[in-house]
């Protein structure tokens, strides 16, 4: 069986590489809709009249409603059952992509937006928590790592419809959004129906009872909070998510914005121009994937955070004006990301804590970032229209505070002071500090 050999050298079979599609789904309309929101700012605005503080609230609605469904969402799949929460909440994700795409006024768009936030929210912690919990030893970090891939998919979608549409209006937008929600009823289907998602379940069930657990019931939060060092890595992997995600999400919402904004360009060339670069980054995240369970994923971490925040610097100096700086900053960023962010925190959050409290976890941590990096994106438009260069030079101090927190993580990993709390299967703990 996979299950037993070395790890990180694991034999995956390709039922764990279809729930790794299945749970990624999650990842990957998360990022679609974060990217479509993006793509239709200027486009709202436009067509609903929307004064700069207004586009900040529609801008901010999505990101913040995104940690109310993954506080809420984390915490409610470890008690009511992760396989349920994994088939259902993607059912609403449908429903409101629908509402935006025939949203006929600004309060209707908003509140569509916000009911997509909740179900994307509360579907990321979900889907990470059950492919962790089903995946063999020491594939954690791969399968992890490529939920990622999706993510970026996701975005690489989301920006050749927008290009494609971007002579169209709002009715663009609206068609892309109507793709969403045809994907996700396609993923609720998949996830509910597809036979070997049940056997892998049963499985986890089987070796995680022979190692003395019961993984349907849910940590306390009372043993979770006790715990020193469970507190330390918490606070540890919230901050380096949260001063990332306030980078990430700038560039995801706000990239199109910026361009047609600041640089001057059109939509067909803004939306241009972030699918070309965008495409870098698939094949970083893809590139990613192999090392994920291996030591070059910290290696590729320290060269990340330079490039990641040379990004940063290059917009700042130019103030975004210079069209060239500009698409060799997108390709910089893209080259960064996938070794600097969301999937390395995510595999340390799955790593790192037991299998009945990462749903929990993983909500709770995403929850903050997305809280606070939706009170910025509120601010964003305002700050862009008063000094775009300074808002570049902020967001590279956020990416250097990101890469110290995590270069203390890695460490921290490395001398074996952590993870806490035990979990039973102890090659999870193994897998974490070979891969460092």
């Amino acid at each position: 069986m996979a299950e037993n050999t070395a790890a990180g050298t694991a034999v995956l079979q390709s039922r764990h590489w279809m729930l790794a599609v299945a749970a990624g789904m999650a990842s990957l309309l998360d990022s679609g809709a974060i990217i479509s929101v993006g793509l239709g700012l200027a486009l709202w605005k436009k067509a609903f009249e929307l004064d700069v503080w207004t586009v900040g609230v529609l801008g901010s609605a999505l990101t913040l409603f995104i940690a109310v469904g993954s506080l809420a969402g984390g915490r409610l799949a470890d008690l009511v059952g992760r396989g349920r929460m994994f088939s259902l909440t993607i059912l609403l994700y449908a429903a409101a992509a629908v509402t935006v795409a025939l949203a006929p006024s600004a309060p209707v768009l908003v509140t569509g937006v916000i009911v997509l936030g909740i179900a994307a929210g509360a579907d990321l912690p979900t889907s990470l928590a059950v492919l962790s919990e089903r995946a063999p030893e020491g594939t954690q970090g791969r399968l992890i790592a490529f939920t990622h891939v999706m993510w970026t998919i996701g975005v690489v979608i989301a920006t050749l419809l927008g290009f494609a549409v971007s002579g169209l209006g709002v009715p663009g937008i609206s068609l892309i959004f109507g793709i969403l929600a045809v994907l996700a009823v396609a993923t609720f289907v998949f996830r509910s129906f597809y036979p070997p998602f049940r056997r892998l379940e049963q499985e986890a069930q089987v070796r995680y009872t022979t190692a003395g657990m019961d993984p349907d019931k849910a940590l306390p939060l009372k043993a979770l909070l006790r715990n020193r060092t469970s507190l330390l890595l918490i606070a540890l992997t919230a901050l380096f998510y949260l001063f990332f995600t306030l980078v990430a999400n700038t560039f995801g919402s706000f990239k199109t914005y910026f361009l047609v904004t600041v640089g001057g360009t059109t939509q067909t060339v803004a939306t241009g121009l972030s699918f070309g670069t965008t495409l870098v980054g698939l094949v970083g995240t893809i590139v990613f994937t192999r090392i994920a369970d291996t030591k070059w994923r910290s290696r590729f971490f320290a060269a990340g955070v330079v490039v990641f925040l040379a990004c940063q610097l290059l917009i700042a100096f130019t103030g975004g004006v210079v069209l060239p700086a500009m698409i060799a900053a997108l390709v910089l960023y893209n080259v960064s990301f996938p070794f600097v962010g969301e999937a390395l925190y995510k595999i340390w959050t799955q790593e790192s804590f037991p299998v009945n409290a990462r749903a929990t976890v993983q909500g709770f941590t995403i929850a903050i970032a997305r809280f606070i990096a939706a009170a910025f994106a509120l601010v964003t438009p305002a700050l862009i229209a008063w000094s775009p260069a300074g808002l570049y030079y902020l967001l590279a101090v956020f990416a250097l505070v990101s890469g110290l927190v995590g270069t203390l993580i890695i460490r921290r990993l490395r001398t074996g002071s952590g993870p806490a709390p035990a979990s039973p299967s102890k090659t999870s703990t193994l897998t974490a500090k070979e891969a460092l």
